[in-house]
């Protein structure tokens, strides 16, 4: 599944240098994927999905293929979230922006 998200200029290029110094320039998505992936083990109450979404300006439109696991478990935590707040927007490029911030954190980028 490919999916197109917003995100803020600033954190593309991060994403960019991180996925870059792991992998090869073909590997953004495998990168992202495994940054869901740990947010989804790590994060389980979600916490973190959609903090600061609103003081920044989602600029830049990226897209992600997600694979066929990750959306599974990405509308798991979808229900999740729509659970806490039903009036939440976005809900899918929240949760891929947070993971890009979680993963990049967790390397100290």
């Amino acid at each position: 599944m490919k999916t197109t998200y917003k995100l803020p200029t600033k954190l593309r290029e991060q994403l960019r240098t991180a996925y870059m110094a792991e992998y090869n320039a073909k590997s953004k998505s495998r990168w992202i994927r495994e940054a869901i992936a740990f947010l989804l083990e790590e994060d389980q109450s979600l916490s973190s999905v959609g903090v600061g979404d609103d003081l920044e300006a989602n600029d830049c439109l990226d897209t992600v293929e997600l694979g066929d696991d990750i959306p599974e478990s990405i509308e798991t935590a979808i229900a999740v979230l729509r659970r806490q707040d039903p009036l939440m927007e976005g809900v899918m490029a929240s949760i891929i922006r947070a993971a890009i911030k979680w993963r990049l954190a967790r390397n100290g980028t």
